[in-house]
């Protein structure tokens, strides 16, 4: 998925949680971690779609 296909999931289903991940693998290499957290910004579903650091833990 890219970062387009994400936000038409955000937009099907506004009040899910959507969880991008793997960033580096050989599929999705042509967009950073940090590009993609800019672009949720910019959208503002930040509250949406969380986008977690390498290691990193999320509870719900």
């Amino acid at each position: 998925m890219n970062k387009k296909d994400v936000y038409e999931v955000y937009k099907a289903a506004p009040q899910a949680k959507i969880i991008a991940n793997h960033f580096e693998t050989v599929n999705a290499c042509m967009l950073s971690r940090e590009e993609f957290k800019q672009f949720v910004e910019e959208k503002g579903i930040n509250s949406y779609v969380l986008v977690p650091d390498n290691g990193e833990k999320i509870h719900f």
